[in-house]
């Protein structure tokens, strides 16, 4: 009988010699499918992982991709790599069994009972995805009852995305949990320094958060010992001067030891209020507000058509919403002024405050705004009256540059200490 021969259809020429990529998306998933029927019907295992005396059976290749800590054990010449039986001490049957579950499904279910133990054996496997969801479930699990507990999971485990969680969650109710038993006899004294210094936190006043301070040092004589790294973090220029004298400082000196140092604090706080024209440049964190924002000030003009209505209003920019909101008034109506800002001050300088038969009535008062509480001082004018001028800020002094007055164009050049809180002449400008 004749054998059958193939024969070959000779390949016509009209077939694109251009390539084309094809590629199987679901590869990984389809081989993931095979390796855990393998992995259940134990075919190809090549190790079993011990733990609380029980088996999961799995294959060697597999785990080393998927972790560091197998790769390591199997490729760098540990014994295990060897043996066919690993312990793994440290770790649960029912954590070693969800994270080896995991990598080969991809799936892990996570709840109150098994928790702890996943996220134990998953950080000792270097299994960070699992460690990761970890995070996100206890973070969906976070209450007033538990906070403290889950904070010091993170410290043990070194969770930063938790730790952050926690800390705000914390900083979000702290007036309610800083007075409570359980905060001030647990909460670590880096925790409270950072909750006290932060600027999100939330609170009804600087007093109210000096007062769960207090509580927390006179919980123990030793922690006595950290007063001055504590109460650094209080804002004790956002205190009023009257509260500072009469109930802060008493306060202060009858509950902490004089070497603490404390009471310097105190002082610092009065000498701010004590010197108001010099308070920007005092400016330190313990007089910045907290929820502090940067604003862009809209203040003062002219708001008629013909230009003779002089305005007193201020506006602050809200970029959210696209709208100007108001912020304050102005003490007098101004047109043609100046406005600068030092350590946090607004300054509103010279300017007319009238526009009678047409002309400009200059001015050469000078105002200070705090936007900490929406307050006005005046102080010092200037030696000239001016209006269209230039004013700036330079380093810690203020700088005031030609205009024109009712008498015509200015030269002089004019200088603001708010130290000394006076104006001084300095150069003219050149003619």
């Amino acid at each position: 009988m004749e054998s059958s021969k193939q024969t070959r259809v000779s390949r016509p020429h009209k077939i694109s010699e251009s390539s084309k990529l094809y590629r199987w998306i679901d590869l990984s998933c389809f081989i993931l499918q095979r390796l855990n029927d393998q992995r259940q019907s134990g075919h190809f295992c090549d190790v079993v992982l011990v733990a609380d005396d029980q088996t999961v059976p799995a294959h060697r290749n597999f785990l080393s991709a998927c972790s560091d800590y197998f790769n390591s054990m199997f490729t760098i010449g540990m014994k295990e790599a060897h043996q066919k039986e690993v312990e793994l001490v440290g770790a649960s049957f029912i954590g070693l069994k969800a994270v080896v579950d995991f990598l080969y499904t991809g799936d892990l279910t996570l709840d109150g009972g098994n928790i702890d133990y996943v996220l134990e054996t998953a950080h000792l496997l270097q299994i960070w995805k699992v460690v990761d969801f970890c995070c996100e479930y206890l973070e969906n699990e976070v209450n007033e009852d538990n906070y403290l507990y889950l904070q010091e999971l993170a410290s043990i485990y070194s969770l930063e995305r938790l730790g952050c969680y926690i800390d705000s969650f914390i900083l979000r109710s702290y007036s309610t949990f800083s007075f409570t038993t359980a905060f001030l006899h647990n909460i670590p004294l880096q925790k409270l320094c950072q909750y006290l210094l932060s600027s999100q936190v939330q609170h009804n006043s600087e007093h109210d958060l000096l007062q769960s301070a207090l509580q927390w040092l006179t919980q123990c004589p030793q922690r006595e010992t950290h007063s001055y790294q504590v109460l650094q973090n209080i804002r004790f220029q956002l205190i009023s001067k009257s509260d500072l004298l009469h109930q802060v400082k008493p306060a202060i000196c009858s509950l902490l030891p004089k070497e603490s140092n404390c009471e310097c604090l105190v002082e610092e706080a009065i000498y701010y209020h004590n010197n108001v024209a010099a308070q920007p440049l005092l400016q330190n964190i313990r007089s910045t507000l907290r929820f502090g924002t940067e604003r862009l000030l809209f203040v003062g003009g002219e708001v008629s058509e013909q230009c003779l209505e002089l305005s007193d209003d201020v506006y602050n920019l809200d970029i959210e919403k696209e709208q100007w909101m108001s912020e304050t008034q102005l003490p007098a109506r101004r047109s043609h002024h100046c406005v600068t800002s030092l350590g946090n001050f607004v300054y509103v300088a010279g300017g007319s405050f009238s526009r009678d038969n047409g002309g400009d009535a200059a001015s050469n008062l000078l105002y200070r705004y705090d936007p900490r509480w929406s307050q006005w001082i005046q102080v010092a004018s200037m030696n000239q009256h001016r209006v269209d001028f230039y004013l700036a800020a330079v380093t810690d002094k203020l700088v005031a540059v030609g205009g024109r007055n009712e008498n015509g164009a200015l030269s002089s050049v004019e200088v603001y200490c708010p130290q000394l809180d006076t104006w001084t002449y300095v150069s003219e400008l050149p003619r």
